[in-house]
């Protein structure tokens, strides 16, 4: 019956899901209507567990001349509003030694990390990651996208239920290269990965019935799971447990065509989700896609996500 539920909601969402998309930047930043929110007003987690995706500041980062000094601002501001923990999506071109010295002069820890690990069409140089994991004092790493991801070059790009088993079985063998040097490979979702459907599974089935439990772990973006149309605790958490080890954090706004939403302005239920993943849970990563129309601050982002976490919102 969990499949038969899981599946209807994927397949009848999943043309909904491509519609959608364009509209996910939304066109206003002023604080949305949570009509019909039934989380409570705030979802308390320990600090040392609470961390944030810089990829929220990736537009105002930018790249080019003055990017190192908006980076290091980032990371200055960050610290200041109380994170201990960020999840970096680039060294920004600093060597790994650089940014860990970097993150050590504001107080940070770098959680864990996106970056390309590959896939079967694509190898990358998995002990070159390794090592600056092992410099900036890394456990958990993986993509910031499976290899499946529409805006992959085509040649590259998952498309047969063969490719996504052929995909896992390299992500369980980063995995296994990775367990052996004291780190742990993670697989983040987005929506497509439960949209994608072979017979009586989706592609994140795949992902993690290809891979083992001792190699590969998900972090869980909490937002693309409900914009997919699935019950994250019903259809992820109650059958993959603790290999779902982080969240990523970020809200959803049905009164703006499902957009990503500062967290606690949507309607995602996360303190419900929180308790039934247990003990499991090793980081609540807070992340908002970029807005690039000139509303969205990513700061005003980072410190209501802060606050919600920590409950002092009120």
């Amino acid at each position: 019956m969990r499949n038969l539920r899981h599946l209807t909601r994927a397949v009848l969402l999943a043309a909904l899901s491509a519609l959608l998309f364009v509209g996910l930047v939304g066109p206003a930043n002023a604080a949305p209507s949570t009509a019909g929110h039934t989380s409570a007003d705030c979802a308390r987690v320990p600090l040392n567990k609470i961390s944030i995706q810089l990829y929220t500041f990736s537009a105002y980062i930018g790249s080019g001349p003055g990017a190192q000094q908006r980076h290091e601002e980032v990371l200055r501001r960050l610290a200041e509003m109380g994170y201990r923990n960020v999840e970096p999506y680039t060294l920004g071109g600093w060597t790994a030694e650089q940014y860990r010295a970097l993150l050590d002069r504001y107080g940070l820890k770098a959680s864990a990390r996106h970056v390309d690990v590959g896939s079967q069409f694509s190898e990358v140089n998995i002990e070159q990651i390794l090592e600056e994991n092992r410099v900036l004092g890394i456990k958990y790493f993986g993509s910031g996208s499976s290899a499946g991801a529409p805006w992959i070059p085509e040649q590259q790009r998952l498309k047969t239920e063969a490719d996504w088993v052929a995909y896992a079985e390299y992500l369980d063998a980063v995995g296994e290269q990775a367990r052996k040097a004291g780190q742990t490979l993670m697989i983040h979702n987005h929506d497509f990965e439960f949209t994608t459907v072979f017979g009586d599974r989706t592609a994140f089935d795949i992902l993690m019935q290809h891979t083992q439990a001792k190699n590969v772990v998900s972090q869980l973006d909490l937002y693309w799971v409900s914009f997919a149309g699935l019950d994250p605790i019903e259809d992820v958490i109650d059958v993959y447990g603790n290999r779902i080890q982080l969240f990523h954090v970020k809200d959803l706004n049905p009164a703006l065509n499902n957009r990503i939403e500062i967290v606690g302005r949507g309607n995602i239920d996360f303190p419900s989700i929180f308790a039934a993943a247990g003990g499991s849970t090793k980081y609540y990563v807070v992340e908002h896609d970029p807005r690039n129309d000139g509303t969205f601050d990513p700061f005003v982002a980072a410190q209501e996500g802060f606050e919600y976490l920590t409950c002092t919102n009120g």
